[in-house]
């Protein structure tokens, strides 16, 4: 090994002080940067992919990728390099990066288009990986030259690390709230590339602090961090690889729900990096106690709701306790990791280590889990490996009969209550036991393997309804799974993606062609049908989005539908009238093309009467089927006199100021309307209406509830840019 490799860099050329705030700054940027271009790239790239959350999984899962080749490339670099081949290496990277500036998304080929995990994968790996990839390694490397240069902190130079985490957070935070909502993907690509030209001098600055000189003492390769716990390779792995899938999974159950976009990635991966920050501090300022008698409170709202909970939580409330859970069992794992930390001479093993986990975390949820299992499992089973991972609090081995017979006894009685309870009181009795296990989980806490168990058998227990009644039929694929239920006491089957209704169909024969759920003949989809087929403007129809394909049945019975649905999953549900008979007994001709909606649309040739835009995935919002290029396709396919309406129902997302400011900016009119009304069988829906021309809603105006859209703001959304932050509904009611 050359002689270079252990020894010391001279900081005569600089203060002491200034190397280290070169070396801060240096990472500090670096990690900015990184976590800069993390959001901007996929939110880019949704467009193509039908704003699907699991665009965000593929591409977290690349990250963690390039994180583990970049700290490869260190480990082996500073393995078997001398201190000049290092940064002539480096160097090199670094200005072979600028080739790849500005990021740019670029043209996938075309058969990649029936495989999207790889169509992701291509378009950031060709875009941006060679940027990330420099990026990627820098930290761990100058990291590595710092503790060389003698500096009196170079013995225990994990600080650093804590600034990389830092600078990644502020990045993080800053992007949803700062950056998204007012600079354009273009514009940010071009500073970014700035700020890239600053990184690389910066950079030049730290291999200028010194030189390679006499080795200097280290110590001891096998002493854990601050002597509190001896580290391993296989501890490293576990306790990085279990929180990244837990960050996947959260990120899943939040942008089901909401949106797919950068506000609702960017805020897990957050809180994900200040766990890094906090374990890795100096001084450690979340005392670990508290978290740990923290983790099974937050677990409370979870079980509840799983048992059929939802009435007493708040949609708003059940999401803050997802991340707050995330970041509590991040938090346990990476301070684990933070006192295993071996000492300098092996730190890059240690990121190698770090990374790894992260990749096999994301890894198994983007695509061993969807492959695997026919459900999201991947999130309980990484929560009850989280909760595994806790150090003990009670002293002494584990007692088989104690730590885990008991829990899994205390679970099979449940199931045992359950399978002999009467249907009608299965809802109250699951309720009660999910309250019990709620409790019974914070009893537990002192004992991992106790607590895990119980958790365990808690997620169990909630399945045993679905397995006493189990879906008709389960897919899950690239866009999530997808379920068709039968409603027993309506007599309907419903299809149903994450926690919301697709739609769904009365079974009995006088009631099958029946509109219901948000399309319902007195709701506001019905008066814009029926307005349109009065004004006999209602032959040819478009629908972006076909669901359980509910408005076929309405509309005259000369009119021609034009049905467009990414999922092909759903137009299969669709199409069996197993399930399903709406587009069999009202529109057996219709036509039915898979894809993205927009893209698609752009390619007819023919004008329509109406189009209807309702392709929300779950309650998640694809934002570029509402941005100003989006509907400049939309009414270009439109007849002078046609109508597009759109709905817009959400929990979570009040999306009328944004239709209101884009009509305004094209001169378009805007009517919105809100309609409470709600049962298993009609939802609660808001719609909006828009037209060229006021006298052509002016029927629809005239009818209840119907009122005209005035901006107050100025948020019409580009393909460029856009920004959910200041839509949020604080007060979207409870979970349904």
């Amino acid at each position: 090994m050359p002689s270079e490799i252990g020894g010391a860099l001279k900081t005569d050329r600089m203060p002491g002080l200034l190397v280290s705030v070169v070396y801060t700054a240096a990472i500090f940027l670096s990690a900015v940067l990184f976590f800069w271009l993390e959001p901007m790239f996929p939110k880019a790239i949704l467009p193509l992919m039908g704003g699907t959350p699991a665009t965000w999984v593929t591409a977290l899962m690349f990250y963690q990728a390039v994180l583990l080749l970049g700290y490869t490339y260190c480990f082996v670099l500073t393995r078997w390099a001398p201190f000049r081949v290092q940064v002539g290496v480096h160097a090199a990277l670094l200005a072979l990066a600028v080739v790849a500036l500005p990021p740019a998304l670029p043209a996938a080929p075309a058969g990649l288009a029936q495989l999207p995990v790889l169509q992701v994968l291509f378009m950031l790996a060709v875009g941006a990986g060679l940027p990330l990839f420099a990026l990627s390694a820098t930290a761990p490397l100058a990291q590595h030259w710092f503790s060389r240069t003698g500096h009196r902190s170079a013995r225990d130079p994990y600080f650093l690390y804590a600034a990389s985490n830092v600078g990644g957070l502020g990045a993080l935070l800053a992007y949803p709230v700062l950056i998204e909502p007012h600079i354009g993907l273009m514009d940010q690509s071009r500073l970014w590339t700035i700020g890239y030209g600053v990184f690389a001098a910066i950079i030049l600055a730290c291999i200028l602090a010194g030189r390679p000189v006499a080795a200097v003492p280290a110590p001891s390769a096998d002493a854990g961090g601050p002597g509190r716990e001896p580290g391993s390779r296989w501890m490293w792995l576990l306790l990085a690889a279990v929180p990244s899938s837990l960050l996947s999974g959260t990120t899943t159950r939040i942008t089901t729900d909401i949106a797919a976009g950068p506000l609702f990635w960017v805020v897990p991966l957050a809180l994900y990096l200040l766990t890094f920050v906090l374990a890795f501090a100096r001084w450690r300022i979340l005392p670990m106690r508290l978290v740990l008698l923290l983790q099974p409170v937050a677990l409370a709202p979870l079980i509840i709701v799983m048992f059929g909970g939802e009435q007493l939580i708040r949609a708003w409330d059940m999401v803050a306790a997802t991340v707050v859970l995330l970041f509590l069992s991040a938090y346990i794992c990476h301070a684990r990791l933070a006192d295993s930390r071996p000492g300098p001479e092996r730190s890059s093993e240690f990121y190698l280590m770090i990374a790894l986990g992260g990749l096999l975390g994301g890894t198994f949820n983007a695509l061993v889990a969807p492959s695997v299992f026919i459900d999201v499992t991947e999130y309980p089973l990484a929560l009850v490996l989280a909760v595994l991972l806790r150090p003990s609090q009670t002293p002494g081995r584990i007692s088989w009969s104690r730590d885990v017979a008991v829990p899994v006894a205390a679970g099979a009685a449940a199931v045992a209550v359950l399978l002999l309870t009467p249907d009608d009181h299965v809802r109250m009795v699951t309720g009660i036991i999910g309250l019990v296990f709620a409790v019974g989980l914070v009893a537990l806490a002192g004992n991992p393997v106790r607590l895990a168990t119980g958790l365990a058998a808690a997620f169990l227990i909630s399945m045993a309804p679905r397995l006493a009644q189990p879906p008709l039929d389960q897919q899950r694929n690239f866009f999530g799974v997808v379920k068709v239920l039968y409603d027993a006491p309506h007599d309907m089957t419903l299809m149903v993606n994450g926690s919301t209704s697709h739609g769904g169909q009365l079974r009995a024969p006088d009631k099958r062609r029946e509109l219901t759920s948000y399309y319902s003949a007195r709701g506001p989809y019905g008066d814009v049908i029926a307005v349109r087929t009065a004004q006999g403007r209602a032959h040819d129809i478009a629908a972006i989005g076909l669901g359980t394909g509910t408005v076929a049945c309405s509309g005259p019975p000369e009119a021609r539908w034009t049905f467009f649905e990414i999922n092909p999953v759903v137009v299969e549900m669709a199409r069996n009238p197993r399930f399903f008979s709406f587009l069999a007994d009202c529109r057996p001709d219709a036509r039915l093309l898979t894809g993205d909606g927009r893209l698609l649309l752009a390619r007819e040739n023919q004008r329509f009467d109406l189009i209807v835009l309702d392709a929300f995935s779950s309650d998640a919002i694809p934002l570029h089927l509402l941005t100003l290029e989006a509907f400049d396709i939309y009414f270009a396919k439109l007849k002078p006199d046609g109508m597009v309406v759109i709905n817009i129902s959400n929990k979570f997302v009040n999306l009328n100021p944004v239709l209101a400011a884009l009509a305004e900016h094209r001169g378009f009119t805007a009517l919105g309307r809100f309609d409470e009304v709600t049962d298993r069988v009609i939802h609660a829906s808001r719609w909006v209406v828009m037209a060229r021309d006021p006298a052509t809603l002016a029927p629809v105006l005239a009818r209840p509830g119907w009122q005209l859209l005035a901006p107050d703001r100025d948020l019409v959304w580009t393909d460029d840019k856009s920004g959910l932050f200041q839509l949020l509904n604080v007060h979207p009611g409870i979970i349904k």
